[in-house]
């Protein structure tokens, strides 16, 4: 229960990377938190990508804030997830508690998604990252 418990924290912690973000090349579209059992929550997620050219690989990570500005919790992309040019991706996991069980007290309008994509790997081989 200890290793879980740790997993999960690691996995809600702020991502670092030698890379800066881009904040503009993806945006959160939908997302959804439904309590999933005694414990854990479903959060299902869908981003939207700006690119011209279609994904094969991507460093990045997407999360919430409050109204306030505060960080409720961030979690990685799915980094091999096969996105077409302009495309959405959607993403979906389990969730422990102390991540985003938050959402679930908050108001939908009361929360602003943020995404931050450092690096992609695009189909053709070519890659973009951001400094």
């Amino acid at each position: 229960m200890r290793s879980i418990c740790l997993a999960v924290l690691l996995a809600a912690a702020p991502m670092v990377s030698a890379h800066a973000c881009n904040e503009t090349l993806a945006v959160v579209e939908e997302w959804s938190i439904t309590p999933f059992d005694a414990d854990n929550n479903k959060l299902v997620t869908t981003i939207r990508f700006k690119t011209e050219k279609p994904i094969r690989m991507i460093d990045g990570s997407f999360g919430f804030e409050d109204a306030l500005g505060e960080r409720v919790a961030s979690a990685r992309m799915d980094r091999d997830a096969a996105i077409p040019a302009g495309g959405t991706h959607t993403q979906d996991g389990i969730w422990g508690p102390n991540t985003f069980e938050r959402l679930l007290k908050l108001r939908k309008e009361e929360v602003k998604p943020f995404t931050c994509v450092r690096a992609i790997l695009f189909e053709d081989g070519s890659k973009q990252e951001f400094e």
